[in-house]
Formats: structure tokens, C-alpha cells, sequence
């Protein structure tokens, strides 16, 4: 990789905006109706720098390649003049198998590796995302999609600040160290 060069990781997650039971320590049996209303849904948009050990992300409605290509442009922007490389699973909306967000990124001259298929373990965003679920979805009970992107934007923001926020990748040499 240059010098400039920039390894991010990329993925997307479902959130649904509903009452989680989660895990608690408590004497009272928390039982929630199987069919409840969910209050919202939108998707969490994760890149993961390997360099830096940064989480950015943004919130969308689809997961489509038109919001692809929008996150790809934020992209573009947080790392001007850099060769970016964006690692990426093979999601439909991907380069690999989008003609829009292949266009676009070669627009935005980002280069892009796809995992292979059924590799979800290989992407430190999915080690993000598990760290949402398990801190902020389990156990909440928030009114609106807003309430719940603030408290996962609350939880990023902490997470950026720690000194331990580098996730190894054990296929990537030396990772861990930025």
C-alpha cells in the first residue's frame, strides 16, 4: 500500500427501533409481547480505519446502491488526496455487483477488495456492530430512530476516544498497532 495509502472496512446494519429485552440481572421476569410495533427502522453505514482504529458512520433508510454511492462520497471527503482502499463483503449493493457503485467509485478513484462469500467474521465492522447490539439494542426502549442513532453516535464517539479502540485482524500483519 502507498504511503498515503488508507485501509478502511465497510459494512451496514439493520436497526429496528423496539423494546429489547437484552440481558439483565434483575429478580422480576422481563416478558415482552412476541408481535410488538416497531417504532422505526433505518440502517447503520460503519467504516472501520484500520490505521487510526476510528469507527465513522452515517444513518440511511435503504441500504440500496444509491446510499451506497452517498456514503461513498462521505468517504471521498474524509480522506482527500489519499488512496483510500475500501474492504467490503459481497452485498448486492456492492461494487461487485452494483454497475452504479463500481461507477461511482472509480469516479471517486477508491479501490475496493471484496471478502469472500460467507466470511462475516473477517470484517472488524461486524465486531462493531456486535459491540452496538449487545451495549446500546439490548435492553432499550427507545420512543424514535432518532433517540437510538443518538445513543449509537454516543457510543462511536466514546469508543474513538479510548486508547484500546484497534480491533486485530489476524489476517492483516501487524494491524492492531495503527
Amino acid at each position: 500500500m502507498p504511503a498515503n495509502g488508507i485501509m478502511v472496512f465497510f459494512d451496514v446494519k439493520p436497526v429496528t427501533v423496539k423494546a429489547y429485552g437484552g440481558r439483565r440481572w434483575s429478580s422480576k421476569r422481563l416478558v415482552l409481547r412476541k408481535y410488538q410495533k416497531t417504532r422505526g427502522r433505518f440502517y447503520l453505514f460503519a467504516l472501520y480505519d484500520v490505521k487510526q482504529g476510528r469507527v465513522r458512520w452515517r444513518y440511511y433508510h435503504g441500504k440500496d446502491s444509491v446510499a451506497v454511492c452517498r456514503f461513498m462520497r462521505c468517504v471521498r471527503r474524509w480522506y482527500p488526496g489519499s488512496e483510500v482502499w475500501v474492504v467490503l463483503d459481497q452485498d448486492s449493493a456492492h461494487p461487485r455487483k452494483s454497475h452504479e457503485t463500481r461507477r461511482v467509485m472509480r469516479e471517486l478513484q477508491l479501490h475496493w477488495i471484496s471478502l469472500p462469500k460467507a466470511s462475516p467474521d473477517d470484517n472488524p465492522c461486524e465486531t462493531l456492530f456486535s459491540d452496538i447490539q449487545s451495549n446500546v439494542q439490548d435492553n432499550s426502549d427507545d420512543p424514535d430512530e432518532r433517540t437510538m442513532q443518538k445513543h449509537i453516535s454516543h457510543r462511536f464517539v466514546r469508543r474513538n476516544r479510548r486508547q484500546d479502540r484497534f480491533i486485530e485482524i489476524p489476517y492483516l500483519w501487524d494491524s492492531h498497532k495503527g
